[in-house]
């Protein structure tokens, strides 16, 4: 019978351990370190990911559901032999039930309104109130933050949301924060 310990390991018996570090000191013996460089997405991706969370948010305040009952699906990759580079989402409903209505999500989708969604989520994500500590986070490796500037009180959303476990978001590819000057977006007013 299979339980999770405090050290995030699965005991199976008594006698085996099987973690994430375990696997890790496996592998550093055995000379096959996982390559981090190529575990990190490219910043197209971190983009559109952290986009996703931001319209996500803001939908939710705007259509009725509630955030858990958003989701998002990601298209964004580099280009590739016979393929073209991609930056794309989809925000849909995670289940039909009395949250909101189908009918307020597909009309936040014309036109007008989605550009005023759109202002709102880029206006509200420009600033978090745990700010300049969330602004100033960088990724590090390897694994244990995969995140830059966000956190639960900005950009994150719930497990049933997102797609990549609130890994590879950024504000910065976002807006320009405070010392950054990646910002796909500008915020006017």
């Amino acid at each position: 019978m299979a339980s999770i310990s405090s050290r995030r390991s699965i005991v199976i018996a008594p006698s085996v351990r099987v973690g994430w570090h375990d696997d890790l000191r496996r592998r550093r013996r055995a000379g096959a370190m996982p390559n981090f460089s190529t575990r990190l997405k490219p910043p197209r991706y971190w983009l559109v990911h952290t986009f996703a969370h931001i319209l996500i948010r803001e939908l939710a305040l705007t259509c009725g559901y509630s955030a858990a009952s958003l989701s998002e699906r990601l298209y964004a990759w580099p280009a590739a032999e016979g393929r073209d580079p991609s930056a794309g989402l989809l925000i849909c409903t995670t289940a039909s039930d009395s949250d909101g209505t189908l009918g307020g999500l597909v009309q936040l989708s014309e036109p007008s309104r989605l550009q005023r969604v759109v202002d709102s989520a880029l206006r509200k994500a420009a600033r978090c109130s745990s700010d300049p500590i969330c602004s100033k986070r960088t990724p590090q490796d390897p694994e244990d933050f995969l995140h830059g500037a966000a956190c639960h009180c900005c950009v994150m959303a719930s497990e049933t949301s997102c797609e990549r476990a609130n890994r590879f978001l950024d504000r910065r590819f976002l807006l320009d924060l405070p010392g950054s000057g990646l910002g796909f977006f500008r915020v006017h007013g």
